[in-house]
């Protein structure tokens, strides 16, 4: 199953939620209070080894952000 990540609008609280790929469009309850919470698009990496048994990464090798490399995002924290 999936993890979906949410934040709540009402106190701003991010979290995730294991389920099925059919309740992917449904709402989630904020664990804190309970209000409805939106679906947020996650950061993801994806890695292989090259033959020297070293991690290269397999896409995303741009940044969302100027400060960023592809493998890490130690500066903003996203």
């Amino acid at each position: 199953m999936p993890i979906y990540e949410y934040v709540c609008s009402d106190c701003g609280l991010k979290f995730e939620l294991l389920r099925p790929f059919s309740d992917s469009s449904k709402k989630a309850s904020c664990p804190r209070c309970q209000k409805n919470a939106e679906r947020i698009i996650s950061a993801c990496a994806s890695f292989s080894k090259n033959e020297a048994g070293e991690a290269i990464p397999l896409a995303g090798t741009g940044s969302s952000c100027s400060s960023c490399g592809p493998t890490s995002c130690n500066t903003c924290g996203l």
